[in-house]
């Protein structure tokens, strides 16, 4: 019986240890890192701040001071999005017992709701005299319903009176956080002075490449820059962090997110009914608003004056065209992680609360690129003929040294421009998915209407019900000539047996290159053949 009370008593004696143990609250963090991954699937597009799909790997070191024995460490100002299972503390002298999301952040509601059952002060408004009187009452209930108070006069809702009505009382943000905070109870064997790496995921940041592309007057080289648009639609900011953002396809489970569901607490209670709701009661009927008469003694006089004419302003001074840029001296470099790409920003910068902001990827003038008109002739042999279609203009160059370039390029939207008669005008605004060193760089434009191409079966012997022969026709209507790419491709389990002209293949696909002069048509012969 003995033994069986000193059990009870030290199973009893733990969590009051527990509880008892000391909070500590960790400075603001000396360094920080921010690692931006972009939301999976998306390869372009736009962001917006309350939808962001991608996630952060947040590092921040702080200075701690622990006492001997068991304490409660608390890391205020972390993410809100923080994936509490994520969490990697390096550096604590002891070890950590557990890890604490703190969700009761401090505002009005989460006040109102530590107060329910305490006596709080109750100001109110008296309807006759207007003085302003303090009685007591005990806080019932608060939330999104209403607020609700016990007084001598019985139970009663906060500002149903339509006049002036607040309360007031002390205390009661125990527990609560003025920001999002984790906490992490720790036990060290002797008092301590620790530098701690804090390291955890959070949800809710993205990044987006954006790219402008200016051709010169002969469309032959053009000036590209590239921006980085970082996203943070968390509530924290991170200020002079190293960021880095990491580009390419992850795959990555979905993890549930945070969702602080404690409801707000509104107190609503004047007015809450219309007219309609009230009924009308005989001998005082509804008091309407009556309109203006000459009765009244009341005068209402409008006074006018003649407004000056607006002085002249003189035009604006005609638009000056800037030259380009000069280039980045050292372009940033991308580096291997795994097969994605890691790009480290120069310079530190503030990762700001809910804001967007852009930094510099990429300055290069210069770039040699050339403009190719594709045609893409998808031919259905059971058909006699088919229209005129427009080829496709491709802005292409190489993602390499010689072309100034050479450095992986992230996914993103690309506006090209061109200066005409001294201003810059949009030419498009096509999409570039993410481009290796070495690849090629190709920019859909748009469609071209004056090059064309249109086909029909030949008059020839098709007594092999297995072979087709068509003509297919290209045309250039443009004012100088145009280098034209002509791809085919057949349809319904038909294959290119015989063409007139040679057309190897490139990147899979049987292609003719050539210069089409302005006004000139050719002929080229095609014979398809079903196994």
């Amino acid at each position: 019986m003995r033994v069986l009370a000193i059990l009870l008593l030290a199973v009893a004696a733990v969590p009051a240890r527990a509880q008892d143990a000391p909070e500590v609250t960790a400075p603001p963090p000396v360094d920080r890192a921010v690692t931006i991954y972009r939301a999976p699937g998306r390869n372009g597009g736009g962001m917006a701040l309350d939808r962001l799909g991608g996630f952060a790997v947040i590092t921040e070191t702080r200075n701690v001071t622990l006492p001997a024995g068991a304490a409660r460490l608390r890391f205020g100002g972390v993410a809100d999005g923080i994936v509490p299972e994520s969490v990697i503390i390096v550096g604590l002298p002891g070890s950590v017992i557990e890890k604490n999301r703190d969700a009761a952040l401090l505002s009005p509601s989460a006040l109102m709701r530590a107060a329910v059952g305490r006596t709080v002060t109750l100001r109110r408004t008296d309807r006759k005299t207007g003085k302003v009187s303090e009685v007591p009452a005990r806080l019932v209930s608060a939330s999104n319903n209403g607020v609700v108070f016990a007084t001598a006069g019985g139970n009663e809702a906060l500002q149903c009176s339509g006049l002036p009505e607040t309360f007031a009382f002390s205390g009661g943000a125990e527990g609560l956080s003025a920001q999002p905070t984790l906490s992490v109870r720790t036990r060290s064997p002797a008092p301590v002075h620790a530098q701690v790496r804090l390291t955890y995921i959070a949800e809710n940041f993205d990044w987006a490449a954006n790219y402008i592309a200016r051709l010169s007057a002969d469309g032959r080289t053009a000036d590209l820059s590239g921006w980085i648009t970082l996203a943070n639609g968390n509530g924290v900011s991170w200020p002079g962090a190293q960021v880095q953002i990491v580009a390419g396809g992850l795959n990555r489970a979905y993890v549930r997110r945070f969702i602080n569901e404690a409801p707000q607490v509104i107190a609503r209670c004047w007015p809450m009914q219309t007219t309609s709701d009230i009924p009308e009661v005989e001998g005082r009927p509804y008091a309407l608003v009556r309109p203006w008469t000459d009765a009244d003694t009341d005068e209402i006089i409008v006074t006018a004056m003649r407004r000056p004419a607006p002085p002249v302003v003189a035009p604006p001074p005609p638009l000056m065209v800037m030259a380009a840029p000069a280039a980045i001296a050292t372009a940033p470099q991308a580096e291997q992680l795994g097969d994605l790409k890691l790009y480290r920003v120069p310079e530190r910068t503030t990762v700001a609360a809910y804001q967007m902001k852009q930094t510099r990827l990429i300055d290069q003038p210069g770039v040699p690129v050339e403009t190719v008109y594709r045609v893409d002739a998808l031919l259905a042999p059971w058909q006699a003929s088919a229209p005129a279609t427009a080829a496709t203009i491709l802005l292409r160059t190489r993602n390499d040294k010689a072309h100034h370039l050479g450095l992986p390029l992230p996914a993103g939207a690309v506006l090209v421009q061109q200066v005409q008669a001294g201003r810059i005008m949009v030419l498009s605004e096509p999409s570039l998915r993410d481009t290796a060193e070495d690849e090629k760089v190709e920019l859909a434009l748009g469609s071209a209407a004056d090059v064309t191409c249109a086909w029909t079966r030949a008059p020839l012997d098709d007594a092999d019900p297995r072979t087709r022969h068509i003509v297919a026709t290209l045309s250039n209507a443009m004012p100088g000539a145009a280098a034209v790419e002509f791809r085919l491709m057949a349809a319904g389990g038909w294959s290119i047996d015989r063409t007139s002209v040679e057309m190897p293949k490139i990147d899979g696909v049987p292609t003719l290159s050539l210069i089409l002069a302005q006004g000139e048509s050719r002929q080229i012969e095609l014979t398809l053949r079903r196994e």
